[in-house]
């Protein structure tokens, strides 16, 4: 039987629909592996409305939504949720431009490059809940690590002092020169 991820990226693809995973499933795409329970797309804030109309034909209906974000469940509950992020169309092409299309879930797909990853991870850690939890801190040292990031490439020091808190970054820091 199709997983459903493979049953989304394939109906997305039918409806000629673009995405880019994102979160736990591009981190576990990306080489570190850890458990989800959400699928996890980067869209077009525009092309929202074909997005329902894709998840609906495979079960899914909206949950919430807000002018970055909307999520759908299965109806009738259980099972994985979508949640999808809504860019504009500039921030979409220039993810898009550094995405990678690999192996994942049973097909082919764009999966955000580890740099966009990380900041996007990065990003997350601002909020208060998504910073207790942990899972996202794991989640950008682990890319590091297993993506042998240069964490003194200029760009690597741009996405740090744009995206992390200061005692995130200090933090982040502190750990890999731990490891090393």
């Amino acid at each position: 039987m199709t997983n459903i991820f493979e049953t989304a990226a394939r109906a997305a693809q039918a409806a000629n629909r673009e995405f880019i995973l994102i979160g736990g499933h591009a981190v576990n795409a990306r080489g570190y592996q850890r458990t989800t329970l959400d699928f996890d797309f980067l869209i077009p804030a525009g092309d929202l409305t074909s997005w329902k109309t894709v998840l609906s034909g495979i079960g899914y209906h909206p949950i919430h939504e807000t002018k970055a974000f909307a999520q759908f469940e299965p109806v009738g509950g259980g099972g994985f949720r979508f949640d999808l992020m809504l860019v504009d169309d500039a921030t979409f092409a220039k993810l898009m431009a550094g995405s990678e299309v690999r192996a994942y879930g049973g097909c082919e797909v764009r999966v955000a490059g580890v740099l966009h990853l990380i900041a996007l991870k990065l990003h997350a850690t601002r909020t208060w809940d998504r910073a207790v939890q942990g899972k996202d801190y794991y989640d950008i040292l682990n890319l590091i690590r297993i993506n042998q990031i240069d964490t003194e490439a200029p760009e690597f020091q741009e996405i740090l002092n744009r995206y992390a808190t200061p005692s995130i970054r200090d933090r982040l820091l502190s750990d890999l020169n731990r490891s090393v």
